[in-house]
């Protein structure tokens, strides 16, 4: 009888346990690593155009992924004037899935940067719209090194929001 009594009393604790303890999360991409990835293959770009609007991109995530604390207005500019760039080259770019990408990347940049570097509570909606299209075009992209390059950028935003 005492047995039955404990092995039903356990029957009962071990499942409520087991639906506390919740289904584990994604990881958090780590910052530094996720922008090391981004940094290293942007490197590589040889295209000039490609390479100049990466390179603007990387310069702003640079500046970013090396706050220590809110964003001061001297890196607040050079950010700025990086975003700047990649505006005027992705003006250039026809249309299509690239310039659908570069177009959320820019929407993200320029809410973040209006805000002196942060997400406010009002703006995660437009900002989680953004990286949605952003995720669900670099899922298509067909080029490995270029998807590297794309999921480095959208971990990186991912990290921002989250």
């Amino acid at each position: 009888m005492k047995f039955s009594k404990m092995f039903l009393a356990a029957a009962f604790a071990v499942p409520a346990f087991a639906l506390t303890q919740g289904t584990p999360s994604r990881a958090k991409p780590d910052p530094k690593a996720t922008f090391s990835v981004l940094k290293a293959n942007v490197a590589k770009i040889t295209a000039p155009s490609e390479k100049e609007r990466w390179q603007a991109n990387k310069d702003a995530w640079e500046l970013e992924v090396a706050q220590t604390g809110p964003v001061k207005k001297i890196e607040l500019g050079k950010m700025l004037g990086a975003v700047d760039r990649i505006r005027t080259n992705v003006a250039k770019i026809r249309g299509g899935s690239e310039k659908e990408r570069w177009q959320s990347n820019i929407d993200l940049w320029t809410l973040f940067l209006s805000r002196s570097g942060t997400f406010q509570k009002a703006d995660l909606a437009t900002a989680n719209a953004a990286l949605e299209t952003m995720k669900s075009n670099v899922a298509a992209i067909s080029a490995p090194v270029e998807r590297e390059r794309w999921m480095a950028n959208r971990d990186l935003w991912q990290a921002l929001l989250e």
